[in-house]
């Protein structure tokens, strides 16, 4: 992602421009958006990431070290907006994107070829689909019930 298009969208959240030459609060914290995303997804160093809007490596720091870890608990709307955009899949770097689709479908594959292996009896279907059935938060409890009632029928036999 280039800082460029990182400007972009901090502005575009924000409704302002932040490479305004001002020390108002909201221009400093929209800065520090910046800088806290430009750290977080390019490589540039302090300096480079300083020069794009005009600025020298120690704002950047101070923006970064002193400003942006304030957010969480005096500017929460700060924060909701750097969460937004950092989180947000349209704002993730292809290759990151590419890297979590990768693993995902290794581990899909895996799964599948688990599941292809096992062969179930035509006559445990309709048992399986009622299972299947069960809220996942009730799970636990249908377990219990299920041994309960299969520990009966043992003693029956």
């Amino acid at each position: 992602m280039k800082t460029a298009e990182i400007k972009d969208l901090v502005e575009g959240e924000l409704g302002y421009r932040i490479n305004e030459n001002s020390r108002k609060r909201h221009i400093v914290y929209g800065r520090a958006i910046y800088f806290k995303i430009c750290k977080d997804r390019t490589n540039l160093s302090l300096y480079k990431i300083g020069e794009t809007l005009g600025l020298d490596h120690a704002t950047v720091m101070h923006g970064i070290y002193k400003i942006f870890p304030s957010f969480e608990t005096y500017n929460p709307r700060y924060m909701e907006i750097y969460n937004r955009i950092i989180k947000t899949d349209e704002y993730i770097p292809k290759h990151e994107k590419l890297k979590t689709l990768q693993e995902e479908h290794r581990k899909l594959e895996t799964r599948f070829r688990f599941l292809k292996k096992i062969k179930i009896d035509p006559k445990l279907k309709p048992l399986l689909q009622t299972l299947q059935e069960i809220p996942d938060e009730q799970l636990q409890e249908a377990e219990k019930r299920i041994k309960n009632v299969v520990n009966r029928l043992k003693t029956y036999i």
